[in-house]
């Protein structure tokens, strides 16, 4: 009944033994793009500037839609600020594009921004970043 015992405890310890893994600079997997990259900054004067950049892959990326929004933040939940949303389009390889919105209250805000990049590398790639700075 001892070893019994002894070798349930040993099974039930091993079943639920915590392994931790860390992983560092993994990168999702892409089909048709090779990068993407969002900036946010806000100046003192509350200019709120978001670029986008894409680096495509030659021969194979296609075309691209990127939808940004700059969204305060109001306890939980964010909301889209007054003229603070817009789509970009190209058909480019590669792509960077900057949009400004002025912000009327001191607060925490983000950009959240969707990239869908279409080419001859597979399913689209749809890239979600979001980038938050206070202001004030």
């Amino acid at each position: 009944m001892k070893r019994f015992f002894a070798f349930v405890l040993c099974v039930v310890l091993f079943v639920t033994t915590t392994v931790t893994v860390y992983a560092t600079g993994v990168q999702p997997f892409s089909n048709n793009v090779g990068s993407t990259s969002t900036t946010f900054t806000i100046s003192s004067s509350g200019l709120a500037t978001v670029k986008n950049t894409y680096n495509g892959i030659t021969g194979v990326t296609r075309s691209a839609e990127i939808e940004t929004k700059v969204q305060k933040k109001f306890g939980l939940i964010w909301i889209t600020v007054d003229n603070g949303s817009w789509t970009d389009t190209s058909t480019a390889t590669n792509f960077s594009k900057s949009h400004s919105v002025q912000l009327s209250k001191t607060g925490t805000y983000r950009a959240h921004v969707e990239f869908k990049i279409s080419g001859t590398g597979g399913s689209d790639d749809k890239i979600t970043k979001n980038v938050e700075r206070t202001y004030g």
